[in-house]
């Protein structure tokens, strides 16, 4: 084996997210051989036995699972919205409650998978900036969502299922209150969430990556067709990070999105590996 790669990994989820947690957690392994993941599961009510579950057919010596209870001191100030849940801002002040060991993470929605290698993502020039993302919106509706929230640096607005975090830096920032005091002066504007948050609050420390390599779903795929002469075999030669988006998702079905194909594989091999069926 090579030299060996650390990645720090962050995911947020319930009991509801524990199936398609465990393909992509298989999906990091197989990548890239010569990856080490410690991977931070933040989280209110996970149990035991559901942990178990995780963990099961991950090489622990390759990654390595830590579930976190999130305190609930640590959000008795945070203010509820009706799309953020003291549940949805886990991914916002991830930097009060991580190990201070941990400088650099990457955070990854459960409804995503991986087909490669994250290190050249993971490792990224940040240039200084806090987070990296990518948009999934273009034209008139990324338009639209930027002004509606005064984003005048940053020149796309992000999807926040895919982030590359510079942990460090948000520690400066006291991130919680900080965010805690943004929500409640701005509350009425935020109309989709802890998305909106990062990227009104941030603007100007994001560096925008290309979603078709990182942060891809099915809209984008379509629009990738039509623009850019981007084929499902570009996908499966060049994309990181698929991002099952939507309430659609390929572990309920019909799945009709092509993008479905990358699942069924991860998931198949992880059945395979088990000897059982998820």
């Amino acid at each position: 084996m090579n030299e060996q790669h650390q990645l720090n990994i962050l995911v947020t989820l319930d009991a509801n997210y524990i199936l398609p947690l465990r393909v992509l957690l298989h999906a990091l392994v197989t990548a890239d051989p010569d990856a080490v993941y410690t991977v931070y599961i933040a989280h209110a009510s996970l149990t035991q036995a559901d942990i178990a579950r995780i963990k099961s057919g991950v090489p622990q010596e390759r990654c390595v699972v830590c579930p976190i209870t999130v305190p609930p001191e640590l959000l008795e100030d945070a203010p509820v919205l009706r799309r953020l849940s003291k549940a949805t801002y886990y991914r916002l002040i991830a930097a009060s409650y991580l190990p201070q060991t941990v400088e650099r993470i990457l955070y990854l929605d459960p409804d995503t998978t991986v087909l490669r290698s994250l290190q050249p993502f993971y490792t990224m020039d940040m240039q200084s900036k806090i987070i990296a993302g990518a948009a999934h919106l273009q034209g008139f509706a990324d338009w639209v969502n930027r002004r509606r929230l005064g984003v005048k640096k940053t020149p796309q607005y992000i999807n926040a299922g895919v982030l590359l975090m510079d942990v460090a830096k948000l520690r400066q920032l006291d991130n919680t209150e900080l965010i805690y005091d943004f929500v409640r002066k701005n509350a009425r504007r935020l109309l989709l969430g802890d998305q909106d948050v990062i990227n009104e609050l941030y603007d100007g420390e994001i560096l925008c990556v290309d979603a078709g390599l990182y942060n891809l779903d099915e809209k984008f795929l379509r629009r990738m067709r039509q623009k850019a002469n981007r084929d499902m075999q570009w996908v499966r030669d060049n994309t990181v990070i698929i991002h099952y988006a939507g309430s659609k998702k390929p572990w309920n079905l019909p799945y009709d999105g092509a993008l479905g194909t990358f699942f069924f594989e991860k998931r198949r091999a992880l059945e395979a590996q088990l000897g059982e069926a998820l």
